[in-house]
């Protein structure tokens, strides 16, 4: 008769009363915890892809606005917000950059 059981939470939601000397019980633990730390790793990794796809997709729509703009101006002016512009492209390229790097 069993006195001690461990309870092991499953991703599922689903408890498992398991005995607390077992070497099956540790070992289904083991997988279980396995199991969620990767399914956690992959839902991350899903968010950053999806995020640095946005991040990506506004860079290229305001790097189009920057040239329209740049392609406005004469040769010896620069206007503030072309300037304004391109200090915001450069923010958003490097939280891309650092993104990718995760």
């Amino acid at each position: 008769m069993l006195k001690y059981v461990r309870f092991v939470a499953i991703a599922a939601g689903v408890l498992i009363a398991l005995p607390v000397n077992s070497a099956r019980a540790q070992n289904m633990e083991s997988a279980a915890v396995k199991k969620m730390v990767n399914s956690q790793a992959q839902m991350a990794a899903t968010d950053r892809q999806k995020k640095m796809l946005a991040d990506a997709d506004e860079l290229l729509a305001k790097a189009q606005l920057l040239k329209a703009a740049v392609d406005q101006t004469r040769k010896d002016e620069l206007s503030i917000d072309v300037i304004r512009q391109a200090n915001e492209i450069e923010k958003l390229a490097k939280s891309v950059k650092d993104r990718m790097r995760q």
